[in-house]
């Protein structure tokens, strides 16, 4: 992920910071940079949410519905924090318990008669309704 917002394509929207939990991870220190920062960037192209080293990409033309959660509780809905899947076949970036988006991308083309298939995505931002629209 790239350190500095490309000048190119100006953000839409931008939020970065350090897990709450990162000291944690001093403990296991081989992790520790893969979820030392986290980060939600929205582009005029690019939506690109997740931590230092493993985040997930989207093309917004791909982005098929956006919803806004007031409240995720990482423990009791998703086990835990960090990268997470839900037996529904979510994956989720979950940072703490607070608001969050739940985004539905399509994979494939549509067009070219292929089914297609929907993944969804679950992640934390300070102002979710803003990211939504």
């Amino acid at each position: 992920m790239p350190s500095s917002v490309s000048s190119s394509h100006p953000p839409i929207y931008h939020e970065e910071y350090a897990t709450p939990w990162r000291h944690l991870l001093l403990i296991v220190f081989p992790l520790a940079p893969i979820f030392w920062r986290y980060r939600v960037d929205i582009s005029k192209t690019t939506l690109t949410m997740g931590y230092s080293h493993a985040y997930s990409e989207i093309d917004r033309n791909d982005i098929v519905g956006a919803a806004h959660i007031e409240h995720v509780n990482g423990l009791t809905q998703w086990g835990g924090w960090g990268i997470r899947y839900n037996l529904r076949g979510e994956m989720g970036y979950i940072v703490r318990n607070g608001p969050a988006v739940r985004i539905e991308i399509r994979k494939g083309k549509e067009n070219e008669g292929e089914d297609c298939s929907r993944k969804v995505y679950v992640f934390n931002c300070e102002d979710a309704e803003r990211v939504c629209e």
